[in-house]
């Protein structure tokens, strides 16, 4: 047993494990556009409504699009997640070059 698991301490900071985790790119203007114009075939790995694929999602105002993640995630876990994220892309955007940048967010809280 843990000797913290009992402590009662209001300096402790209590993490929220019910929600979700948003991993992704920052929408440009080039991804944005291509992402506008998929064809049928390939939208369906784009949505505003649905985690299966790619998400897109809003943050502050900007838009961004990656996979919104409803479980715990080990650091493989993320790289995995990472590598598919850029896979879609490659796949519905060939064309478009991909952000450097990946970042993780807090999710919208669990109704």
């Amino acid at each position: 047993m843990n000797p913290y698991d009992d402590v009662v301490d209001p300096s402790m900071v209590e993490l929220d494990s019910h929600r979700s985790i948003f991993i992704g790119f920052k929408l440009d203007s080039g991804l944005r556009r291509q992402l506008e114009s998929l064809g049928a075939a390939h939208k369906k790995y784009v949505s505003t409504e649905d985690s299966t694929f790619l998400r897109i999602c809003r943050v502050e105002g900007k838009s961004y699009v990656g996979k919104l993640i409803h479980e715990r995630l080990t650091i493989d876990r993320v790289e995995d997640i990472q590598r598919n994220i850029e896979s879609i892309l490659q796949q519905v955007c060939p064309d478009n070059r991909l952000p450097q940048t990946m970042e993780i967010l807090p999710g919208p809280p669990e109704e």
